[in-house]
């Protein structure tokens, strides 16, 4: 049995059941059967079941079976293991977290079928062989992703937001099409390993090759929001359900970083054109950090609104040029270093966005102005937002470190001069540090600062989504304390 098709069918199946729960509702209840309950429960058991299987495949080798020959459509390996683990937990998460988060939300059904379709057209990414099988996957969670974040469409802004990502995500899917039109019309087939065996010592300044290059380029960079492509990123954060932003956040922007390492390392990196590639691509890293760090200290100067969700949309920016930082070092340890980024990144970056549920359902404000002493009203909180915070500033004994200082050492073994690896490690330096200036701002801000003289009462946390916080950040810490835990089975990637 092919057992890796249960990780895109299983998703499916049950997002379907879910919709049809939602569609017969008033037959389930009239014979006693709580649908809520029912939509919860079997979302949970479908998101951890695909949390299990693809952990289990991380330390199991040969429990799939696979075609991986130049025509297959899919393949499954320790670097599919790894990235299907990460998305699968932080979907469990979320869905987990929506047992308090959601309660009492109409359209339950709808709402985790979309988020079980966007797991498996993320595991479809993931696990494509080929430019036409990544563009499947990819439409699959976008559709599901323009959906989510305007599933409170009621919310201001919500249908806008979504609107925009659309549109955004639309034309960057379009060149990523026409990329691929473009490299079965070159190469004759669009399969990764066989586009760069047909590429052999093809001279690096071919005008179409790079045309093509450029075009995948810009259509991922769009998903992973690369500088001057990120226009939707913060609007589609703040009007989004918390549990979605994490989602967004956490794993659906790194599909935008693994469509570039698909193009440039494993479709176009031959020893000619992979110098190139890797320059451009690291130089594309550093000025992403920089616009998102402008972005993020822009924020704390606004006059109307300073909201928290848009300050972590902004400081997502940031992170995903580290992402790319590695893979533009065009090196085994660049690419092991971004992986393990996206793992931090995730938990850190999941845990502040679903914290900022909680925060927002307590004071009905995004306004981190309304957040002053918020450490003080709740100890649980202030913990949260402590590990979580440096952990994406780099402070030792978070996992966020050793994946900063992973990238920053790939960046200084790059494909490039030795002056520019140097200018390039210094100017991750600096970004690294403006970023932990704008966390420490935050955490200055709801620890140590008056709170407002109404604002006394304590603010209680439901069990599951203290769970859900707790399970999230014990394993920052876990991993700042022990990385070779993980970072053995992700060197086996390449």
């Amino acid at each position: 049995m092919n057992y890796l098709s249960l990780i895109l069918i299983i998703p499916l199946a049950g997002a379907g059941l879910l919709a049809l729960f939602e569609q017969i509702r008033k037959y389930l209840v009239k014979i006693k059967i709580n649908v809520d309950i029912l939509n919860h429960a079997f979302a949970n058991v479908v998101a951890f079941g695909i949390f299990v299987f693809s952990f289990v495949s991380i330390f199991v080798n040969g429990i799939w079976s696979v075609n991986t020959t130049s025509d297959g459509l899919l393949e499954f390996g320790q670097l599919q293991s790894i990235l299907i683990t990460i998305f699968s937990f932080l979907v469990w998460m979320a869905v987990l977290f929506s047992v308090d988060y959601m309660k009492g939300k109409n359209g339950l059904g709808y709402y985790y079928a979309l988020i079980l379709t966007l797991l498996s057209g993320l595991s479809a990414v993931t696990m494509a062989n080929n430019f036409f099988t990544l563009f499947i996957g990819w439409e699959m969670f976008a559709l599901s992703g323009y959906t989510l974040v305007a599933f409170d469409r009621m919310k201001r802004g919500a249908v806008e937001a979504s609107l925009k990502y659309f549109i955004m995500s639309t034309v960057g899917s379009m060149f990523v099409l026409l990329g691929t039109a473009l490299t079965y019309g070159r190469f004759g087939t669009v399969n990764f390993v066989a586009v760069k065996a047909a590429l052999g010592s093809s001279n690096p300044t071919n005008p179409l090759t790079g045309a093509i290059v450029a075009l995948f380029v810009i259509g991922f960079g769009v998903t992973s929001a690369v500088i001057f492509l990120n226009a939707w990123l913060p609007d589609a954060h703040s009007s989004a359900p918390s549990t979605i932003s994490a989602l967004l956040s956490g794993i659906v922007v790194k599909a935008g970083a693994f469509g570039i390492f698909r193009t440039i390392i494993t479709a176009f990196g031959n020893t000619n054109i992979l110098p190139y590639t890797s320059v451009f691509i690291s130089w594309i890293a550093i000025f992403t950090m920089f616009e998102g760090n402008f972005l993020v200290f822009y924020q704390f100067r606004r006059s109307d609104i300073v909201d928290f969700k848009r300050i972590l949309a902004y400081s997502t920016t940031v992170h995903l040029g580290y992402i790319l930082l590695g893979i533009g070092a065009g090196t085994d340890v660049g690419v092991q270093a971004s992986i393990f980024h996206i793992l931090t990144h995730s938990l850190g970056k999941g845990s502040l966005f679903l914290l900022s549920g909680i925060i927002i359902a307590a004071l009905g404000s995004r306004d981190v102005r309304d957040m002053k002493g918020l450490g003080r009203r709740s100890p649980l909180i202030g913990i949260f937002l402590t590990i979580a915070l440096l952990s994406l500033g780099g402070i030792p004994i978070t996992a966020g470190f050793y994946s900063k200082l992973l990238v920053i050492v790939s960046a200084a073994g790059g494909l490039y001069s030795p002056t520019m690896n140097v200018l390039i490690v210094i100017m991750a330096i600096l970004n690294s540090l403006l970023a932990l200036g704008s966390y420490l701002y935050i955490l200055k801000i709801m620890l140590f600062d008056e709170p407002d003289a109404k604002a006394v009462d304590k603010i209680e946390i439901p069990i599951i989504q203290t769970i859900v916080m707790s399970i999230m950040v014990v394993l920052i810490i876990f991993l700042g304390i022990w990385p070779d835990s993980i970072l053995h089975f992700i060197g086996l990637v390449v």
